[in-house]
Parts: structure tokens; sequence; C-alpha cells
């Protein structure tokens, strides 16, 4: 199935092109997408995902043209 897939703030995904279409395993979970990424467990924890504008946990299944932006806060003083 497919969804669009976006990355935004400091984060780089290598290898997947941004604002993409991503071909994805029906009942993948955010966390599966994660791990399929190539996203190290220890960083994943740092990025917060939206699903159609929602933030949404690590279990969330994702549907078919769903809406994926992963976003990576950054701070400073």
């Amino acid at each position: 199935m497919k969804i669009f897939f976006e990355y935004l703030g400091l984060l780089h995904i290598e290898g997947i092109k941004n604002k993409s279409f991503l071909d994805i395993a029906t009942g993948c979970t955010v966390a599966e997408l994660l791990t399929e990424l190539k996203i190290l467990k220890e960083h994943q924890k740092f990025i917060s995902v939206f699903i159609n504008n929602e933030e949404k946990s690590r279990n969330a299944i994702l549907q078919e043209n769903d809406r994926v932006q992963l976003f990576l806060p950054t701070g400073g003083g």
C-alpha cells in the first residue's frame, strides 16, 4: 500500500526522497516504519509522528493514502 511521506526539521532519511510516496506492507505500524527506514532505536524516541495532521503513537497502524510526517524537534536558547 502507499503512504505519502514527509520529514521535517533537522531529520534526514538516507535514500528516501522527502515529500514522496512510499510502498509499505499492509498493517505496518509507525514503529515498523521507523525501523524499515533504518532510524536507530535510540533516535526514534525523539521523533514526533503525525498521521493526517494528528500526532500518533508508535503503535498506530498505517492506512492506504495516509500522510505521514516525521518531525525532529530542535531546541536552543
